[in-house]
């Protein structure tokens, strides 16, 4: 198997376990249920939608952006910006889950809290590396 996906698929699987241990931190914690503001709960759920979705966007936007050259003259490779938008897929389907461990923080013990917790696992479990970009001959390794 390919190395960058190895390391991909255990950057995958560490924020899986880190959405498992906020799920744990929570029951351990466990804060009194009180009632929280509905407009407020839905801005956080709206937040979390918002997140989710901008995870998808961010990784086209940086796989289709050109090599251009950053403010240290090096060049950003097919590689490195696949890499990126694969951790910033990652960060945004955990920020799902801190939305609903804020959220359950606060006080609430609603569905919602369980289907942000749901939906961030399901992002992390469903998504796949898809393709490799080649590595040219100046952007190869010496390991």
């Amino acid at each position: 198997m390919n190395p960058a996906i190895v390391m991909v698929r255990t950057m995958q699987v560490a924020f899986i376990v880190s959405v498992l241990l906020f799920y744990f931190v929570l029951h351990v914690v466990c804060p009194a249920p009180q009632s929280v503001n509905a407009y407020l709960q839905w801005v956080i759920v709206c937040g979390a939608i918002a997140s989710a979705m901008a995870g998808f966007i961010m990784q086209r936007v940086i796989l289709n952006a050109p090599d251009r050259p950053n403010a240290l003259g090096q060049t950003s490779t097919p590689m490195g910006r696949w890499l990126t938008g694969h951790l910033i897929r990652f960060a945004t389907a955990e920020s799902v889950a801190l939305f609903g461990f804020v959220l359950r923080m606060m006080g609430s013990y609603s569905n919602v809290v369980i289907a942000l917790f749901a939906g961030s696992l399901l992002l992390l479990v469903v998504w796949q590396p898809g393709e490799v970009p080649a590595a040219t001959e100046s952007q190869i390794s010496v390991s």
